[in-house]
């Protein structure tokens, strides 16, 4: 009995010393589980569901890169369904024009986030949100154009369009719209913003763009974007319409779904499917 009582004391006694350790070891087990099950390992590229407007998420490892923020503060709730939970950095935002559906979200977002760079196309726009963009973050704003591109493990990101600016700038903003040509995995992915068919007359020299597989359609699928003559150039295997349900504007157009359907070309809307992810 006596040695029964001395043999538990002792037990007790090293539960007592190595509780804290023990506890950390626990702690750390968790952690590392949970980590490694919130870091995507693969390449994604996440198209989300953020109403009448266009925010669209590339991401690998722990790194995020944000092209457009939407309307309003649909981004944060739509962003942590994909971001890990632990992550609160954002290695590169892409305004793509300063139109509403594409910049508020990302004001929201920047008060939030952590923020390394901000890429864009510096124009002429009076809009007191791009305003303040620019007046209150200049030293992240970075104005690219077509040429400036960079890469991370499987995913490389390049600027088509605009062009290095030796012409008057447009009148509607829409054609002042980044384009960007993203090749994952052996995969090539062409974002065309709001830029309609003037923007895709100008792409019609690069020939990276003929063999699409995935599309993302400009100016949320109207029918001032996607001529026949862009459609046949690069051949999309899949096209993303990026617009919000019973919107004002009447997108996705029926012209532009069409010519869609006369291709074979798979096409999926937002408004319809809600987020839409890609992992490659």
């Amino acid at each position: 009995m006596n040695s029964t009582i001395t043999i538990l004391k002792v037990i007790r006694k090293i539960l007592i010393n190595n509780i804290l350790n023990l506890l950390f070891f626990i702690f750390a087990l968790v952690f590392v589980v949970v980590l490694k099950k919130n870091i995507v390992t693969e390449p994604q590229i996440i198209f989300l569901d953020i109403g009448q407007g266009d925010a669209i998420l590339i991401q690998q490892d722990n790194y995020q890169i944000l092209v457009d923020g939407g309307p309003d503060d649909s981004i944060m709730y739509e962003l942590a369904k994909f971001m890990p939970w632990f992550d609160k950095k954002i290695e590169k935002l892409v305004l793509t024009h300063p139109h509403d559906d594409h910049i508020l979200g990302l004001l929201i977002l920047l008060r939030k986030y952590e923020i390394k760079e901000i890429l864009y196309s510096k124009v002429k726009y009076p809009n007191l949100a791009y305003d303040y963009l620019k007046n209150n973050y200049q030293e992240i704003l970075h104005d690219v154009k077509a040429g400036y591109s960079f890469s991370y493990n499987d995913i490389f990101f390049s600027v088509l369009y605009p062009f290095d600016r030796e012409y008057k700038q447009e009148e509607n903003l829409n054609n002042e719209s980044l384009v960007i040509f993203l090749h994952i995995n052996g995969y090539k992915i062409l974002l065309m913003g709001d830029a309609e068919v003037g923007v895709e007359e100008r792409l019609l020299d690069y020939n990276i763009l003929n063999g699409i597989d995935i599309l993302k359609v400009g100016h949320h699928c109207s029918r001032s974007s996607t001529s026949e003559k862009f459609l046949s150039f690069t051949q999309p295997e899949i096209a993303i319409c990026m617009c919000g349900e019973g919107n004002r504007f009447g997108h996705p157009h029926y012209e532009t779904l069409e010519k869609l359907k006369e291709r074979n070309v798979q096409y999926f809307i937002t408004s319809h499917e809600g987020n839409i992810k890609f992992s490659f």
